[in-house]
């Protein structure tokens, strides 16, 4: 789909790190990752129905992307948005230490577009 090499740019990725660092170390761990993921599938289903679509992915991941592109129905689960964006993850945390910075999340999110 060509509509999603046009999605829309990142979130500010510092403001997103200071929203989500529940313990305020400036970093994210994976437990407030995966919290944070959850909210927004919940938050983006905006029909209520359980899956996500295209339409209701504001910013698409690298890994989202892909799964996307390989579904026949353009549906996500709860599940496959966290499986993806889990390994957005540890693609993302460059120095493995199992925290995400600000920086990051940007390097990321801009090599993958």
């Amino acid at each position: 789909g060509g509509g999603l090499a046009q999605a829309p740019p990142p979130p500010d990725a510092k403001t997103w790190v200071q929203k989500h660092d529940k313990n305020g170390d400036g970093k994210i761990d994976r437990e407030e990752f995966h919290q944070a993921v959850i909210e927004a599938f919940f938050l983006r289903d905006v029909n209520k129905d359980g899956y996500l679509s295209v339409e209701e992915l504001v910013v698409i991941t690298p890994q989202a992307q892909t799964l996307l592109r390989n579904k026949p129905d353009g549906k996500m689960t709860l599940a496959e948005f966290l499986n993806a964006l889990h390994k957005d993850f540890t693609a993302a945390d460059a120095n493995d230490d199992g925290l995400l910075t600000a920086e990051e999340i940007e390097i990321y999110m801009r090599r993958g577009r």
